[in-house]
């Protein structure tokens, strides 16, 4: 009868140790919110990929996407705090600095010109070159041509113009800008022979190609143009630099989230494309796979910056007018790799 209550007791013992363990267990620290803001564009890849995927959630963060419509509202975002991760250009970063401000690049999303050269088929076959002649030759042969822009001033303009520089041209007496519009309206404009070439990210470049209207004369996105073009930090993510320093194993998280989902993506391109469909629900397949395949190339394996990328995008932009001067470009004034550590 004694082990029999000895027995009993050992196991209401052993039952209310367990209950007790499982009370005073630490729950799980809730995620950290973070909020990202950028133009609805396939160079966000990465970061749709990952909310997808649950990478976000895998490192602790609840990661919202605040899409935006002008890169106004991204920094002014930012500088508010409604958001704390969002794409910026160097230009941006230098001018906010210069006020005052405290913006600092921690990844590089993109890191080659992703602004694709495309001339009509009937233009070329009159020039006589094709994207396999000498970069030399290409370049010389943009003498004289139409190209298409967005509206005055903007990069499909000024990134046109530094390509004829490039060619020993002047801009102004050797080629003629016509204001088109988007994407769309470029495409159009191409097909209605109204223009010669112009300069633009996919799709548009390549819905040409598909088309046979046109052909891709110079492939930056792919290392195919001026060599400053092929390591380029042409798309990176700002954070406060502040905000950061408070921050830093959240900036560490989310790093690391797009780095995982980085290497899964190159991995299972066809699994990529289906989890990225619903994020751009008004293209259709085949566009949506002409831009991620051409954006695939303009990534850097690990998001890191380096001084070169740098340098590069701010001689470029220095030559094209938008920055007055050659800003410093070591790490931990405009960029810093400090979060990947």
């Amino acid at each position: 009868m004694q082990r029999t209550w000895r027995r009993l007791l050992g196991l209401a013992l052993a039952a209310a140790l367990v209950v007790g363990s499982v009370a005073v267990a630490p729950t799980a620290a809730a995620p950290t919110r973070v909020k990202q803001a950028g133009f609805k564009v396939v160079d966000l890849a990465v970061p749709f990929l990952a909310q997808a995927r649950g990478a976000f959630a895998r490192h602790g963060l609840a990661w919202e996407y605040v899409e935006i419509d002008s890169g106004k509202l991204g920094v002014s975002a930012l500088l508010s705090g409604n958001v704390q991760f969002v794409d910026l250009a160097l230009d941006d970063v230098v001018a906010l600095q210069r006020e005052g401000r405290d913006p600092i690049l921690v990844y590089s999303m993109v890191n080659a010109l992703t602004m694709d050269l495309v001339v009509r088929n009937d233009v070329l076959a009159r020039l006589g070159v094709t994207p396999r002649s000498p970069l030399e030759a290409r370049l010389k042969a943009l003498r004289g041509l139409t190209f298409g822009i967005t509206r005055p001033g903007a990069v499909t303009q000024l990134f046109p113009q530094y390509l004829l520089r490039k060619a020993g041209y002047d801009p102004e007496k050797d080629a003629t800008f016509v204001q088109v519009g988007p994407g769309q309206a470029l495409v159009a404009a191409m097909k209605s022979r109204r223009i010669d070439a112009f300069m633009l990210s996919a799709p548009a470049p390549y819905l040409l190609e598909r088309d046979g209207v046109g052909t891709v004369l110079i492939k930056n996105s792919a290392g195919d143009g001026p060599p400053e073009f092929a390591d380029f930090a042409f798309e990176s993510i700002a954070v406060l630099r502040g905000w950061a320093e408070r921050h830093r194993p959240v900036v560490t998280a989310y790093i690391r989230a797009l780095n995982e989902t980085y290497t899964w993506m190159v991995a299972n391109r066809a699994a990529a494309l289906r989890v990225l469909q619903p994020f751009f629900p008004d293209t259709d397949a085949a566009t949506l796979r002409l831009s991620f395949e051409a954006l695939i190339p303009a990534i850097k394996p690990g998001g890191r910056l380096s001084e070169r990328a740098v340098r590069n995008q701010a001689q470029v932009l220095v030559a094209i007018g938008a920055l007055d001067a050659m800003p410093a470009t070591r790490e931990g004034v405009l960029w810093t790799n400090r979060y990947h550590r």
